[in-house]
């Protein structure tokens, strides 16, 4: 099966041979736009997602792949924000003093304050994409059928949230419904 966006479609090699999924990825990365031409692998959610067809997530593609300097700007922001809230609640740059009054730190305490160190640069939404890797996206519809459209749930690394990473919701690919630590949720 072929996306004309993304272009050929393969079943996941990695979870064909244990569970009977009807989700396809892309054979290859794909160049994508939004992310500066990032090459990342797509995946069609069609477990429990029977509304979901190739071509109606090539329509949504189409418009998720023409530049949108708004929506750029609004997902930067609430990454940020993200980034903000995460910050107050873990108090995590205050482990730069911590570990810098620490002599002969261990390799791990040193790989975080390096880490911490490159996150106090991170002081203004518009450097977001610097603290951002996105790793898959993921084109489903609201399995809960409560909510129309269809999404793209963007998964990424992130140098705060190492364990959860972030995820960026986008509704019929140019509408942010939430940015968010990864939890596979589309909505709130």
């Amino acid at each position: 099966m072929n996306s004309s966006v993304v272009g050929e479609l393969i079943k996941d090699p990695e979870i064909a041979e244990w569970r009977n999924s009807k989700d396809l990825l892309t054979k290859q990365a794909v160049a994508t736009p939004f992310f500066e031409n990032k090459e990342i692998i797509y995946r069609f959610a069609f477990d429990q997602n029977e509304d979901l067809t190739v071509e109606s997530a090539d329509q949504v593609l189409k418009i998720f792949f023409k530049p949108n300097a708004f929506l750029k700007s609004q997902v930067a922001e609430n990454v940020f924000e993200n980034w903000t809230a995460f910050n107050q609640a873990t108090g995590y740059l205050e482990g730069i003093e911590t570990y810098n009054a620490v002599q002969n730190r261990p390799e791990w305490m040193e790989h975080a304050l390096q880490n911490c160190l490159r996150l106090e640069k991170l002081t203004e939404p518009k450097k977001a994409w610097e603290f951002i890797y996105p790793s898959e996206i993921i084109v489903t519809k609201d399995r809960d059928k409560k909510n129309e459209g269809i999404f793209i749930q963007i998964y990424c690394k992130c140098d705060w949230e190492v364990e959860h990473g972030l995820q960026i919701i986008l509704k019929n690919g140019n509408e942010l419904v939430r940015v968010s630590a990864q939890d596979g949720n589309l909505f709130d």
